[in-house]
């Protein structure tokens, strides 16, 4: 396989699920979506305690990426860019953060992008890309139109981790993936909460530079 066809597929499977899922959402009551969404919340959760407890970071550097990412973000007003972009609520942008945390935080989507990358080996991009497909039905029939929007993010993030990979990959050092882990874990527990409803006013891609900093430092 070529580099990033793991990445075009998956964000592709991403875009028909969610777009079904919006199609279909009035045939699902709306008390169903209520336990869907808590019950995805509540697996963002466990997923991203996992990932903070298997994973030992530098936490000063951990401190540092975090500060600076965030004030990446809050300087580019990404949250605001995008609710503006979108000329819509802030609903769409909680769709789009918590299905873009959920489709690109984790092993899955590093290892797989490494592993397509360097040794263009797409498949377990492609096992994560019918997961993610299955998902973002669910998701965006919970969420909204704002998980659409995750497929393009999806792409865009994957498919540079790949191309990074494909010429840098063996320099990427194991402790780099660790933090970049530990803070994505962070990143999945906030989107837990807001997914359930307790951080609505939390302009969460505003911190999300810090993960893609953690690579590179």
């Amino acid at each position: 396989m070529f580099p990033t066809f793991g990445s075009i597929l998956n964000a592709g499977l991403v875009l028909g699920g969610s777009l079904l899922g919006l199609r279909f959402s009035s045939l699902i009551p709306e008390r169903f979506n209520k336990v869907v969404l808590h019950s995805i919340g509540l697996f963002t959760l466990l997923l991203g305690v996992r990932l903070v407890v298997e994973n030992k970071p530098e936490l000063l550097k951990v401190f540092f990426l975090l500060v600076i990412g965030s004030l990446i973000g809050t300087f580019l007003s990404l949250e605001e860019r995008l609710e503006a972009l979108t000329s819509s609520s802030s609903e769409v942008s909680k769709g789009f953060v918590s299905a873009s945390l959920l489709f690109t935080v984790g092993p899955m989507t590093l290892m797989g992008c490494i592993l397509e990358g360097v040794k263009g080996d797409s498949s377990l991009l492609i096992s994560k890309a019918f997961m993610d497909g299955f998902s973002s039905i669910i998701l965006s029939s919970s969420l909204g139109k704002g998980v659409v929007l995750s497929a393009f993010y999806v792409l865009f993030f994957q498919g540079s981790i790949t191309i990074i990979a494909y010429f840098y990959g063996e320099f990427i050092a194991q402790q780099s993936m660790a933090n970049a882990f530990f803070i994505g874990g962070g990143l999945l527990m906030l989107s837990a909460l807001k997914i359930m409803g307790l951080l609505e006013n939390f302009k969460l891609l505003n911190l999300m530079p810090a993960l893609i900093l953690a690579l590179f430092v």
